[in-house]
């Protein structure tokens, strides 16, 4: 019995009690195939074929996988041969079975390897272009990916948990630390939350669920992180056309009813808040209620109007026509929990105020 035979027979007896998430499919002198299934997502077929001089030449590996990157596979059949090269002159198929089902356990992320590579490439693109700068760490041992995003002297740090089931489940917030406002930072962790949600639920709609397809949920959350991050410390307020951060972290105004608050709406500019008071009391009080004034409309609007993309971003070819009809104007109604004013409470609210300032108005004059 030569060392090929007697490897076949040792692999039909034994490779999937060594090897207990495979399978076996065909083991004879051509051929030796076997499905390696941890996971739904980390499975990957091994096929082995013998070189004519074989064992003084290693195994040649090919792996094949519906749910694992294409470089993946082929960096981790390099490394597979590279194992087998190793015991050159004895039987390699055993131990190179092993090293690719070890490096699966290992390297749990290379199920995301295409979504990493791609937040990646986008941090990187932002550090060259000096919008903002950041940093994507991979933790094997646990499935997390630790995202760091600065951003002028303002910084966001996340970690978040791949599970076993990814894509089918979408990937898991853990922990966040940054010195956003409180305003800003729900609206970066809701949306980011809502998104990942998104690429593994159907819409409620009966007539969209038939068509819906899972999708992985790792890129789309942590792009829209980092662009919008980027974007928050050059928005303007509509109002007075200054910047709502301040320049230093330091400055930022907590005080949720101080008039430099850092205040968000729901078309998706953020204004101060005593901006935003001063133009919400003051007329015109158009039917419908006040549009927003800001010069274009937002990337990111929570605004049901239209149609929003995977990434969860209206675009703007699908917005309604404002009531301004200036196409450069946001012109979307203005809504805010702490904004609920019908037209007829508005204006009662500034005809009052009118009077109290002419009342005023004559006391300084009676007493003059």
């Amino acid at each position: 019995m030569d060392v090929i035979d007697y490897e076949i027979e040792e692999i039909n007896k034994i490779v999937e009690r060594v090897i207990c998430s495979s399978k076996l499919i065909a083991c004879i002198r051509s051929l030796i195939r076997i499905n390696i299934k941890q996971t739904e997502s980390r499975q990957i077929t091994v096929c082995i074929r013998f070189p004519s001089n074989y064992p003084s030449e290693h195994l040649l590996v090919e792996l094949k996988s519906p749910t694992i990157s294409g470089k993946i596979l082929d960096g981790l059949t390099t490394l597979a041969e590279q194992k087998a090269s190793e015991f050159l002159g004895k039987p390699q198929t055993l131990h190179t079975l092993k090293f690719i089902d070890n490096y699966l356990q290992e390297n749990p992320l290379c199920i995301a390897y295409d979504e990493i590579f791609a937040v990646k490439q986008l941090l990187r693109r932002k550090n060259d272009l000096g919008s903002c700068g950041g940093e994507l760490k991979c933790l094997q041992k646990t499935s997390n990916v630790s995202l760091v995003v600065n951003e002028s002297d303002y910084f966001f740090k996340a970690k978040y948990h791949v599970p076993e089931e990814y894509p089918t489940k979408c990937i898991e917030f853990l922990e966040h630390k940054s010195n956003f406002p409180d305003a800003l930072l729900r609206f970066l962790n809701g949306q980011a939350k809502e998104i990942a949600r998104k690429c593994v639920e159907p819409p409620l709609r009966a007539n969209i669920k038939s068509d819906f397809v899972v999708k992985p949920s790792l890129l789309p959350s942590l792009r829209f992180l980092i662009e919008a991050i980027s974007d928050f410390t050059s928005e303007l307020c509509p109002v007075c056309n200054f910047k709502c951060l301040p320049a230093k972290a330091a400055d930022v105004e907590l005080r949720d009813t101080a008039d430099l608050y850092a205040e968000r709406v729901y078309c998706g500019h953020i204004y101060h808040l005593g901006c935003l008071k001063k133009y919400m009391r003051e007329p015109p009080f158009p039917l419908g209620g006040k549009t927003c004034p800001a010069k274009k409309p937002h990337p990111r609007s929570d605004s049901n109007k239209g149609t929003k993309d995977s990434n969860g971003t209206q675009p703007i070819k699908n917005r309604k026509p404002n009531q301004l009809t200036d196409e450069n104007i946001c012109g979307l109604r203005i809504s805010h929990d702490r904004w609920a004013l019908n037209v007829k409470l508005a204006e009662a609210r500034w005809a009052q105020q009118q009077a109290r300032e002419r009342e005023l108005e004559e006391v300084k004059d009676f007493l003059q």
